[in-house]
């Protein structure tokens, strides 16, 4: 199920007080949606990231990527007591007191004595003298399938039988409406809506970089800096794979062509491009200028936009435009051009 839903799904086996557990492919946004998730259910509390006693104004947030955790870890050391009575020596690591969100990821990855511990924990809600506080807090679990070739064990059917398993798979509009509110790079989140097939491409022969949420969302963060233009499709390549980078390259030559933003914007007459790589990138433009536009003229370069981009060939380009510049500039939901736009896509979240 893609990304929405499996969040969806995910809260309501979390208010049913059982264990929900992302399956899914290796970047591809589970852990992202589990921080959704806390941010939710933490409401007007601080998420407080590691902290297993937080106070009554604060939410935990313990996030364990078991592959790096050995039994001991969670379990404890074994010792005898002054009567004789063996007992663990716990690290002091896991809830207390307090609520919270206990997040098991890379479950598959670990190995299997991490695996029945973490089992216990999850049916039992305890390990020895540890009790597991589930009245404030709650566990969720994640990771990859063993076809994805991420080093991944077959999920044993007790963790099966235990979890409430979600197949947990990509999707193109959530990641993009995402991305928006994300801070991703323009000209990447634009490139996407142009490519929808480029956000995941996973072949488990290829050892080389491959394009995934995770993989777009770093090369974003690259492309901030402002790297120099010659060395674009050797720095892609490192992200998203040789292939994509060349595309991508591409893609941004093309705003070397878009028409005059400034005209746009001002509601002047400017002939619309009848090539949808040139829409893209124009719409990709447009968006790079108007997130940094002063809030004194953001409601005239939001209507002058829009009647330029709905010229274009298809409906798609404006209600991309749309979603992209509320989700950068909430205020603009408050315009009437707003307003009519939505009356008139009611079929569309926007």
């Amino acid at each position: 199920m893609k990304p929405t839903q499996a969040k969806q799904c995910a809260l309501n086996v979390l208010e049913g007080n059982n264990t929900p557990f992302f399956l899914g492919g290796t970047g591809i946004g589970k852990s992202a949606v589990v921080e959704e998730i806390v941010n939710e259910l933490s409401g007007d509390l601080e998420v407080i990231r590691g902290e297993v006693n937080p106070n009554k104004n604060q939410f935990g947030f313990v996030d364990f990527r078991l592959s790096l955790y050995e039994s001991v870890d969670l379990g404890g050391l074994p010792y005898i007591d002054d009567n004789n009575v063996q007992k663990r020596a716990f690290l002091g690591n896991l809830p207390q007191s307090g609520e919270g969100v206990l997040f098991f990821d890379e479950y598959p990855q670990s190995s299997q004595s991490v695996q029945a511990i973490v089992g216990q924990l999850i049916y039992e809600k305890r390990l020895g003298e540890y009790v597991f506080p589930s009245d404030g807090w709650k566990i969720i679990c994640a990771g990859n399938r063993a076809s994805d070739r991420a080093g991944s064990f077959k999920l044993p059917s007790h963790v099966i039988g235990r979890c409430s398993v979600i197949d947990f798979e990509h999707n193109t509009d959530d990641w993009l409406a995402w991305a928006g509110s994300s801070d991703v790079h323009q000209d990447v989140a634009g490139y996407i809506s142009y490519r929808q097939d480029a956000l995941n491409v996973f072949d488990p022969k290829v050892v080389s970089p491959q394009p995934s949420p995770r993989s777009w969302t770093r090369l974003s963060d690259t492309l901030k800096t402002d790297p120099p233009k010659d060395l674009y499709q050797l720095l892609f390549a490192t992200d998203i794979g040789e292939e994509q980078a060349i595309e991508f390259s591409t893609f941004l030559s093309l705003k070397d062509d878009v028409p005059n933003l400034k005209a746009i914007l001002t509601g002047k007459k400017v002939d619309v491009p009848d090539k949808a790589g040139l829409c893209y990138a124009t719409i990709c433009a447009i968006l790079s200028v108007m997130k940094d536009a002063k809030d004194s003229v953001i409601h005239d370069y939001f209507s002058n936009a829009l009647k330029y981009i709905e010229r274009m060939p298809t409906p798609e380009f404006g209600i991309l435009f749309v979603r992209q510049i509320a989700n950068a500039r909430a205020e603009v939901k408050e315009s009437k051009t707003f307003v009519d736009f939505k009356v008139a896509n009611q079929d569309l979240e926007i």
